[in-house]
């Protein structure tokens, strides 16, 4: 039970599994033989610039996980921080590293299905490109959850257009609205759970719920709604069939990093 949920924490000079909060470098034949058949979740914690340059696949294979499965595992929560900087040329294959990257995840843990992805501390670089790219490229086919939580001052939304298969998106910090609502409109057909509470702007459900050429959008799945408006309409059971919690905030919410439209 001890070794169910373990944290790879990677920063591209060395890595560490964490089960729980007992710390153990990855180097242990302890944790490499038991941990694969053990571990159920994990909590993967990189620098993006690490996976898009190809270090952190490097890191992986330093530590003897080349031929690792944990076929137990699945659930995976993957972090990704700014950690050191970096040059356009060190990232330009990054295409190709983020397949590797992806790859080797989907080795690594062949049974997940559910994901959850959080951004942090993104450097003045825009990323954003990227960072859809890699989520797009890992989540997996089948897979029942995967979640995006936007915490981060430096990924553009816009970034993650060709992000397909949400099932929960969360807006958590500084974010342009319409952008918002485009990423939410492209995931309509998966979407189980949306938070847009933090995005103070005047009415844009009319912009959730209709295409660019007026027609109607309908979320089947959607459970559950957090959305912040001054005039909710009485029913919404045609665009939201299957919503069960509908949280709305109404007035000004005056929260100083929301990008005003």
């Amino acid at each position: 039970m001890f070794y169910q949920h373990f944290v790879l924490d990677i920063n591209c000079t060395a890595m560490w599994i964490t089960p729980r909060r007992k710390m153990v470098h990855s180097g242990s034949e302890f944790i490499s033989d038991n941990v694969r058949h053990l571990a159920r979740r994990v909590y993967m914690t990189v620098p993006f610039a690490g996976v898009f340059s190809g270090k952190v696949v490097n890191i992986l294979n330093t530590n003897h996980f080349a031929q690792a499965v944990f076929p137990g595992v699945t659930v995976l929560k993957l972090n990704l921080y700014s950690g050191t900087s970096f040059t356009m040329d060190e990232v330009s294959d990054y295409r190709s590293n983020i397949d590797e990257f992806c790859l080797y995840i989907h080795s690594l843990f062949p049974h997940v299905r559910e994901y959850y992805f959080s951004v942090s501390s993104f450097t003045d670089t825009d990323d954003s490109n990227m960072v859809g790219y890699l989520l797009s490229s890992i989540i997996g086919q089948g897979c029942s959850v995967a979640e995006y939580v936007h915490s981060s001052r430096g990924v553009q939304i816009s970034g993650l257009f060709e992000v397909a298969g949400l099932t929960h998106i969360v807006i958590e910090d500084q974010a342009c609205m319409e952008d918002c609502v485009e990423l939410v409109r492209r995931n309509a057909s998966t979407l189980v759970a949306v938070d847009l509470g933090i995005v103070d702007a005047p009415d844009f459900l009319p912009q959730l719920v209709t295409d660019d050429e007026g027609k109607t959008i309908v979320y089947p799945h959607l459970r559950k709604l957090a959305i912040h408006m001054t005039l909710l309409p009485k029913d919404l059971s045609a665009v939201f069939p299957a919503l069960e919690d509908l949280n709305c905030t109404t007035g000004s919410l005056r929260i100083a990093n929301v990008v005003p439209v």
